[in-house]
């Protein structure tokens, strides 16, 4: 499903089963209690288990998956006149304080959903998980099979999470890659969410065999992305962007600050000329706020960042990370910011995780911090209409739970309007996948037709009908040209037909939910071959879950050590 049109390398396998959630449930041989993955296979409802004496087993639950799936949300009703807190689901999560696994109990009270849990060792915690528990329940209902690599990298012994790396029980394979090219930074930034020790800059030889072994184990990659620590302080940045600029990726991404960018025209310039696309933190548009977040005022060094991009015409990525109380106010005006240029491909929230150097200590309150819909919220009242709640999915490729998306169609004056005004997900669901822009594969040519053919006979109902039904038909035809595009053209091709706006919420130790690890397909490739799923590096294996110096769980095995460039 992921190939493009004339990509001849070979294809990954959907899995042979949909995965839906997590329940409880005890092993068919010795009743020992364990948790299940349900699984959706030929039309069944089967529970996957695994037993640490008895090893793997299934139990089929539902001969009817469809009236299993309805009765399952049937569960997020609130009976009518309830007081208190009202029982969805359990999952497992962690305990705040001493990161233990332990079982929670998924409750919705007052419309919004919480994680109640009960440590052995610290005690009963809970923590907000979802501002909006209709949003949280529906989004169930967008599951759907993921996708295996060409090759996993470790095999199932214990169950997850203590097998990643990833293990061939998990749930999607790699859709973006994150490389850590060092773990030096010119800033100290208040909500960092890796574990910077300022002592290594991982060496050309080690990244080229990270990118050996994705493009081994995936065969293609839209997008791979060099972050850090801040990449641009690598001393062979450009040589590592180069190593990545390969046929097999489709896009090599910078994830930067910008403050090199807005002061080093050569090095900006460099960028362009590689074909590099850059993701910038653009968290705020005050001294005060940048100061909360990164650190320091860094109104001027966005803002000659900002001015480059725009005047190389740059692919970018804005990347906010929203904080309740301290940016929110100001997530309207960076969605008007990314609607201004045609050089913004694509917009990323993500609500701040409270993991890492400096977010494992950043002052917060589990019980009263932003998620996904609160900015979908944020973002449908401060942008007039542009944008509204109802515009946003939930994305299958991910756990549902994990990341939200909206695309916005180009029309040909320039500007942009939500594809859900236009498009039934439910029904074209095929155009909702983790991509910064629709792409060019079959799947998306036969929805993008489907689609022509429903706004023609409705475009005097839909407004602004004629426009989008001429957009449409331009980007059928540009990204589905009668001579067959490479990968790399097709990315080109595709990116301007459309923008998007992503929501995107990393874990941490409050609202950690083993289900939605099983399927996280944003990825850390480590040197020793392991593809670490992000928030389970970052909770189990970075050792900065609480800030530095957290002690890694007992299964949790060191990152590999970056050899020094000198």
């Amino acid at each position: 499903m992921d190939c493009t049109s004339c990509n001849t390398t070979p294809t990954r396998p959907d899995r042979p089963h949909t995965f839906f959630a997590h329940a409880q449930d005890t092993c068919p041989e010795c009743a020992t209690p364990v948790e299940a993955r349900v699984v959706l296979r030929d039309g069944r409802v089967v529970h996957l288990l695994r037993c640490a004496a008895c090893g793997p087993q299934e139990r089929e639950v539902s001969a009817d998956a469809a009236a299993y799936v309805r009765s399952f949300l049937a569960r997020g009703v609130v009976p009518d006149g309830l007081v208190g807190d009202h029982l969805f689901k359990h999952t497992t999560s962690t305990c705040p304080g001493c990161l233990a696994l332990v079982t929670a109990q998924v409750v919705i009270r007052k419309g919004q959903v919480f994680f109640l849990k009960d440590c052995a060792r610290c005690g009963p915690s809970e923590a907000l998980v979802s501002e909006d528990a209709s949003y949280y329940v529906k989004a169930y209902s967008f599951a759907r099979a993921g996708t295996e690599p060409l090759m996993f990298r470790n095999t199932v012994e214990h169950g997850c999470p203590t097998d990643c790396g990833t293990c061939d029980d998990h749930e999607q394979h790699t859709c973006l890659p994150i490389v850590e090219v060092t773990d030096h930074c010119n800033l100290e930034c208040p909500i960092c969410i890796v574990d910077n020790q300022y002592s290594n800059h991982m060496a050309p030889a080690t990244f080229a065999t990270i990118v050996d072994g994705l493009v081994e184990a995936e065969g293609t990659c839209e997008s791979l992305a060099l972050s850090g620590g801040e990449p641009t302080s690598h001393p062979d940045i450009l040589g590592l962007l180069d190593i990545a600029n390969r046929p097999e990726i489709g896009r090599v991404v910078l994830i930067t600050n910008g403050i090199r960018l807005g002061k080093d025209r050569a090095f900006a310039q460099a960028l362009k000329d590689r074909g590099v696309y850059v993701g910038l933190q653009l968290d705020g548009f005050t001294a005060d706020v940048h100061t909360r977040i990164r650190g320091r005022d860094l109104v001027a060094e966005k803002t000659a960042a900002l001015a480059a991009l725009a005047e190389l015409d740059i692919p970018t990525q804005l990347i906010f990370v929203a904080t309740r109380g301290v940016n929110d106010h100001q997530i309207g005006q960076v969605v008007e910011l990314f609607l201004s240029g045609p050089h913004f491909l694509s917009l990323n929230f993500q609500p701040v995780a409270y993991t890492g150097h400096g977010g494992g200590t950043f002052d917060h309150d589990p019980n009263n911090r932003l998620t996904i819909p609160g900015v979908i919220r944020r973002i449908d009242e401060q942008t007039a209409g542009k944008v509204n709640y109802t515009d946003f999915f939930p994305l299958p490729c991910s756990h549902p739970q994990c990341v939200s998306l909206t695309y916005l169609l180009r029309l040909d004056d320039g500007t942009s309007i939500p594809f859900a005004r236009f498009v039934d997900f439910e029904k074209h669901a095929t155009l909702l996948r983790s991509s910064a822009t629709l792409p060019a594969t079959a799947e998306v040519e036969d929805a993008l037709i489907d689609v022509i053919h429903d706004v023609f006979a409705r475009q005097d109902e839909i407004p602004r009908g004629t426009e989008i039904l001429a957009a449409l038909r331009r980007s059928l035809d540009e990204m589905f040209p009668k001579q067959p595009l490479s990968p790399r053209e097709a990315f080109r091709v595709s990116e301007r037909q459309s923008k998007s706006i992503f929501l995107h919420h990393y874990m941490d130790r409050h609202d950690f939910d083993l289900e939605r690890l099983r399927k996280c397909c944003h990825h850390y490739p480590q040197i020793d071959g392991r593809i670490m799923p992000a928030c389970g590096f970052n909770m189990f294996h970075r050792g900065a879950a609480k800030g530095p110096g957290t002690p890694r769980a007992k299964f949790g095995r060191a990152p590999f050590s970056l050899p020094v460039v000198t």
